[in-house]
């Protein structure tokens, strides 16, 4: 299922943060979504997934319409978001985490366990104690578990270290093979675009480049997120 957005804007309260946006995230590929700190991309997250207030526009899951300010909805239309934090539940175990994730009578196209080897070390493990890598491999875990659609992940870079972020990122690019829409929201794009197949910069709460991973478009990228 894809991701399609019309027209969105949103913000919070009366404050517009996004202008209206066009955007499209397909099923069975990796899109990048960049920008500078401020820019708007977590609003525009929110926005989506119905946690910030929609002044306007569509967003479509899977042929859907969902409406605003209505997270549940998108959460059952199959759509994950995963926050900074990760979305796990500290105070239980890796193992406890994927049980209560799993979608009854759900078996994924995709192995969690086979992709992210490590939860079967960590399974016994408190979520709580886990480093920040291993932390966002049990919550992509648990969206695998869930049968999401549409995964999209917040800040994937933040505070991990490159080796762990080429581990996520060969594991996403699985998943979307699979069928999934994913979705990586960063203010880094190098380390996202050689395992993306779309890249798309947001400024100042707008879209201002939507494009297919190729040459040239790393040094268009870098010009958009230099520091003015």
């Amino acid at each position: 299922m894809s991701l399609e957005l019309t027209g969105l804007a949103g913000g919070y309260g009366q404050a517009a943060v996004i202008r209206p946006t066009d955007l499209t995230v397909r099923a069975g590929e990796v899109t990048a979504l960049v920008g500078r700190n401020g820019a708007g991309k977590t609003t525009l997250l929110r926005t989506v997934f119905g946690l910030a207030d929609r002044h306007g526009g569509q967003v479509v899951l899977g042929g859907r319409t969902l409406p605003p300010g209505r997270p549940d909805l998108t959460a059952r239309a199959g759509g994950t978001l995963m926050p900074e934090d990760r979305g796990v539940f500290p105070s239980l175990t890796v193992a406890e985490n994927l049980r209560l994730a799993r979608r009854r009578g759900f078996t994924p196209a995709v192995d969690p366990y086979a992709v992210l080897p490590l939860l079967t070390d960590r399974a016994g493990q408190l979520a709580g104690s886990l480093s920040g890598g291993q932390k966002q491999q049990l919550g992509i875990a648990r969206a695998m578990l869930a049968g999401s659609a549409l995964i999209a992940v917040d800040e994937l870079t933040q505070g991990l270290q490159p080796s762990v972020v080429a581990d996520v990122l060969e594991a996403l690019g699985t998943i979307a093979a699979s069928g999934v829409a994913v979705l990586l929201v960063d203010q880094h794009a190098g380390a996202l675009l050689d395992r993306s197949h779309h890249a798309v910069a947001v400024e100042a709460g707008r879209v201002v480049l939507d494009a297919p991973t190729g040459p040239g478009l790393r040094d268009r990228l870098d010009a958009i997120l230099a520091v003015r």
